[in-house]
C-alpha cells in the first residue's frame, strides 16, 4: 500500500475532504503551504511528499510516521498512535575538531513528541563535550539561526566546509563555541573567521547497553 493511499485513509477516517484537511494542515503549521492540489497529488502517488510534510500529517492524524512506510497494516486499519516522530539522521558532527560537514541522510530513528516537524539528527564524534554528549550519542536539532547563551548548537566553520557541536557564548560581536570539556579550547567566530549556526540541540538519544 503506497503512502498516498494511507494518507487517503486517515484522512477518511476523519471524513474530511482534501480542502478541510490542507486548512486544519495550515492551521497548524503556518508556513507548510499545504494546498487541495498537493494533497491531491501524495493521495493519488503522482508526487511524494517530503519527510518534513509526512511528519506534519502523522501529528495531525496521531499516528506514528512508520505507518506511511511499514506494509504489515492490512488495508483497511489504521495505526495505533505511539507518540513519536521519525527523524533522519543526516551525518556526523564533531565534539571535539570540527570535521567534514555531510548532509547524506544515513538512519532515521524514532523521537519521542513534541519535536518540530523539520528536525534532524547527528551523530556526535569525538570528546569535547563530556561529560554531557558522548562519542556515538545521536543529537536531535531544530533548525534555527537563534540560540541563547548556554545552549548547545550545531555550527558551520571554516568558510561552512566543517561542522562542530558547542555551547553558544556571545562575546561582544563574536560568538565563542565552548567546550564542556575543558581539555578542548574554545573556537571563536568573528569577522575574520565566521561561521553559521545550523540549529540547536533539543534532544539527546543515547544507546544503552
Amino acid at each position: 500500500m503506497s503512502i498516498g493511499t494511507r494518507i487517503r485513509l486517515l484522512r477518511k477516517s476523519k471524513k474530511m475532504t482534501l480542502e478541510e484537511l490542507a486548512n486544519q494542515l495550515n492551521s497548524r503549521n503556518s508556513s507548510s503551504g499545504f494546498t487541495k492540489g498537493r494533497l491531491s497529488k501524495w493521495e493519488n502517488d503522482r508526487e511524494e511528499p517530503k519527510l518534513s510534510s509526512l511528519n506534519q500529517v502523522a501529528r495531525f492524524f496521531n499516528v506514528d510516521i512508520d505507518y506511511f512506510f511499514n506494509d504489515s497494516h492490512p488495508s483497511n486499519t489504521l495505526p495505533l498512535s505511539r507518540n513519536t516522530i521519525r527523524v533522519p539522521v543526516i551525518g556526523t558532527i564533531a565534539c571535539g575538531d570540527p570535521i567534514d560537514a555531510d548532509e547524506n541522510i544515513v538512519d532515521y530513528i524514532n523521537v519521542p513528541e513534541p519535536i518540530p516537524a523539520n528536525a534532524f539528527a547527528l551523530i556526535c564524534e569525538g570528546s569535547s563535550m563530556e561529560p554531557s554528549i558522548i562519542d556515538g550519542d545521536k543529537v536531535v536539532i531544530e533548525p534555527t539561526p537563534d540560540v541563547e547563551d548556554g545552549e548547545v548548537a550545531a555550527v558551520l566553520v571554516d568558510d561552512q566546509t566543517k561542522a562542530t557541536l558547542k555551547r553558544i557564548k556571545h562575546i561582544g560581536n563574536s560568538i565563542w563555541l565552548m567546550p564542556d570539556n575543558r581539555d578542548y579550547d574554545p573556537i571563536v567566530l568573528d569577522a575574520q573567521h565566521p561561521g553559521r549556526i545550523i540549529g540547536k540541540a533539543i534532544k539527546l538519544m543515547r544507546d544503552r547497553i
